[in-house]
């Protein structure tokens, strides 16, 4: 049987960092998908289902705290801000 917790695969700082950027994206508007290792284990990447625009969470070099960014938290959903054209 398998034990493992969400805090064995997350740590604390970074489970904090994503629900801090989720809030304020869903507070926009957004829907964000499921969350993706893109860097190693310091940086991961999650799109919004509904128009495409992005969130990261990133731990520098060096460093103990997480960042977040992206433009989903500087600009309301936009339904097919990034939707390709339909062949």
């Amino acid at each position: 049987m398998n034990m493992n917790g969400i805090n064995d695969v997350y740590g604390l700082g970074e489970l904090e960092a994503a629900g801090s950027a989720l809030i304020e994206a869903h507070e926009r508007g957004h829907d964000l998908g499921e969350w993706g290792p893109t860097i190693g284990e310091r940086m991961r990447i999650a799109r919004c289902r509904l128009c495409g625009r992005l969130v990261w969470t990133v731990r520098p070099p060096g460093e103990e705290t997480w960042r977040v960014g992206g433009n989903a938290l500087n600009a309301d959903c936009e339904r097919g801000f990034r939707k390709r054209p339909e062949s």
